[in-house]
């Protein structure tokens, strides 16, 4: 079981998790002998119908012939990390959905959300895909870590939160997305619900946030309406990676807390570069393809708008 340890000087979170690599790698992502030696052994798949017994017990599933699954990961990195298999489909993914099957996943994050809120602890939801974004199996899932709170940067944003509101007496994630809709140059797509933008200070190229117009704090607070907003839209933006990138490698999280001037959201980063050493070693981010404001041009024109109209 993986465990926090802080640098004394920085107090940088790490987590100690020396079991994940322990973990199945179908993608060549932790680099184990299981990884090596997959071009001669090929199980069936974890995560499709079919090997339930191979995986932990079932903790959700939205009907009794799944179309979405949740059960506890084999290598957790802490003692509430589940996984989320999105759908039955080996080879298809949020994009790739149908729209009733985007919000059986909406549906299922939701449960997952409130299960750990009634046990007074928070969540972050985050999916990657491909190698290259941490991915070490194939199937289509995203994962749920949960904790009585975090350290790292959803500590610094409730903080900051706390600081914006002081000074200004108002919420930063609605002022920053009123921003983008007022100048429209960093827009890659506005709906009833959302407004989808490249953040001003992006730390990677083509990096963009969902922000819900509505304030609140809470993912699990969002209604029907906002729920079928979001399973259009969300993958809609990875459609928009995907146009714009040729299908790649990526990475989004939902940042979400019990706590009044937090205001949820979604971060989305695409894998078309990869760390460099001021990165690394001195935290400074380097945003080196595009401005925000081009590449919020380039994404619209690759966001799938008819698919919504």
């Amino acid at each position: 079981m993986g465990v926090f340890v802080f640098d004394p000087l920085t107090g940088e979170p790490t987590i100690l998790a020396t079991n994940r690599v322990k973990r199945h790698d179908q993608t060549g992502a932790v680099g184990n002998k299981s990884a090596q030696n997959q071009s001669e052994v090929k199980p069936a798949c974890y995560f499709c119908k079919g090997s339930e017994s191979i995986t932990p017990l079932t903790l959700y599933q939205d009907a009794d012939d799944w179309n979405v699954r949740v059960f506890q990961n084999k290598y957790p990195l802490m003692p509430d990390h589940e996984i989320i298999v999105h759908s039955p489909s080996h080879d298809k993914d949020l994009e790739d959905l149908p729209h009733e099957q985007n919000v059986n996943v909406i549906r299922a994050y939701l449960n997952r959300v409130s299960f750990f809120g009634m046990q007074d602890k928070e969540a972050i939801i985050f999916n990657n895909k491909g190698g290259r974004a941490g991915a070490s199996i194939v199937h289509p899932h995203s994962q749920i870590v949960a904790a009585k709170g975090f350290p790292g940067i959803l500590e610094k944003e409730k903080e900051s939160a706390l600081h914006y509101y002081n000074e200004k007496n108002s919420c930063y994630w609605c002022d920053e997305w009123r921003e983008a809709v007022e100048t429209k140059s960093r827009v890659v797509y506005e709906s009833s619900h959302f407004v989808i933008f490249c953040p001003k200070a992006c730390r990677w190229s083509y990096e963009v946030v969902l922000v819900p117009k509505y304030h609140k704090p809470n993912f699990g607070f969002i209604d029907e309406m906002e729920i079928n907003d979001l399973a259009k839209i969300l993958p809609g933006t990875l459609l928009a990676y995907k146009n714009c990138f040729n299908n790649p490698d990526r990475n989004f999280w939902i940042h979400t807390m019990r706590y009044e001037l937090f205001h949820w959201h979604i971060g989305f980063i695409p894998h078309i570069k990869i760390f460099g050493a001021l990165e690394l070693g001195a935290g400074i981010w380097v945003s080196d393809r595009a401005t925000p404001e081009d590449a919020g041009v380039e994404l619209k024109s690759h966001f799938p708008v008819s698919l919504f109209v």
